[in-house]
């Protein structure tokens, strides 16, 4: 049996992204939507001791800027340093535009290093292996309407850095109404997922030149581990992830989980653990072996459909709430998804979304990775 436990409850509309430290736990509390007072408005930076439960506060980023109250995923590279996205929560519903990213050395003094007073957000960092190239993915513009919810800009840049996140420059454009999502570096290898797209973007000379590669359902998380004696590229998507060898074709493994967007793919003990989230919000774990889908259902635990944001560090399972203002962890003990969870997962999807999301692509198709 899955055990979680809820580490702190920082209040509603509010979102909470963990990054590993490998010792130490960082995590940002900002505002998921624009509906608290101001005074209650603020985007703060706090470490955790993931042994001992003892959370320390660092840093109130909107005391330093006032225009920031929410980030994305904290980055962290111990030659760098923390990097932290932000902006603010006025874009998901009027299109409020304004980026920065802060960096920090020490976690004692956080500066600002990039400002684009007409971005709009960018989720997640993404770097080589030793923290030469660090990339992101800014939005710019806004494809919404006032006062209902949009994440989708106008357009996209990729924006990088060559010496630790001290400067900035951009690599590329994407003229096209999706979110720069995530990415990997490898090499002289640069790969980023373009989100409403449903494509990824691939350059293998350092991002002089980019081609795409058209998916068949949204491009969310990617990840670059290996299976046995391969070394592969994971892409997350709708109910579903894509994989690759080579970094040019991707094939499909789709899950009979209809309703959730899977997140955050993360290699641990020889399954590919995932968030699933949606309709529901569940831990995911897919052994490429057996071709099994292992997974719990971390709404019937915590009552919360918004918990997402997944990290591990010192072998502790993390999920910070996207809505809810929530800090959970939990050990990764799952057992083999049932046919009557699936059943569960297509009545609440209906009850949502209507018959329409059950023609929207193929029957499942669940299977090993061929080399695993």
């Amino acid at each position: 049996m899955l055990k979680v436990r809820l580490v702190k409850d920082f209040g509603i509309f509010r979102r909470v992204w963990p990054t590993s430290m490998e010792t130490m736990l960082l995590f940002t509390i900002g505002v998921a939507r624009p509906f608290l007072q101001s005074r209650n408005r603020k985007l703060l930076v706090s470490i955790l001791n993931p042994r001992r439960m003892v959370l320390e506060y660092l840093e109130d980023l909107t005391s330093n800027d006032k225009h920031v109250d929410t980030s994305g995923k904290p980055f962290f590279k111990e030659s760098i340093g923390v990097l932290i996205p932000a902006w603010n929560a006025d874009y998901y519903t009027h299109g409020r535009t304004y980026f920065k990213i802060f960096h920090s050395e020490d976690l004692a003094e956080f500066k600002d290093v990039y400002v684009d007073p007409t971005g709009t957000y960018g989720n997640h960092f993404f770097a080589d292996f030793k923290g030469n190239v660090i990339c992101i993915g800014v939005g710019r513009g806004w494809k919404g309407r006032q006062g209902k919810i949009s994440y989708t800009p106008l357009s996209s840049y990729l924006l990088c850095s060559e010496d630790g996140g001290k400067h900035w420059f951009k690599i590329y454009e994407l003229k096209y109404p999706s979110a720069i999502y995530d990415g990997i570096i490898i090499d002289d290898i640069i790969l980023f997922t373009a989100r409403e797209k449903g494509s990824v973007f691939l350059s293998f000379n350092k991002g002089r030149t980019f081609t795409e590669i058209k998916l068949s359902s949204s491009a969310r998380n990617a990840l670059y581990t290996s299976i046995g004696k391969k070394e592969i590229v994971i892409v997350s998507s709708d109910d579903s992830f894509y994989y690759s060898t080579d970094f040019i074709k991707f094939k499909r493994i789709k899950f009979n989980t209809k309703g959730l967007a899977l997140r955050y793919p993360t290699q641990y003990l020889g399954k590919i653990f995932f968030t699933g989230v949606g309709i529901r919000s569940w831990l995911l774990a897919f052994d490429p072996k057996l071709g099994k889908l292992y997974g719990t259902d971390l709404t019937k635990f915590t009552g919360d459909v918004h918990a997402s944001r997944l990290t591990v560090c010192d072998d502790i399972f993390f999920v910070g709430s996207e809505l809810h203002g929530k800090l959970y962890f939990m050990d990764p003990g799952v057992r083999e998804v049932q046919a009557e969870d699936y059943v569960k997962l297509h009545i609440a999807s209906l009850l949502r979304y209507g018959i329409r999301i059950f023609m929207q692509s193929s029957p499942r198709v669940l299977s090993t990775l061929g080399f695993a």
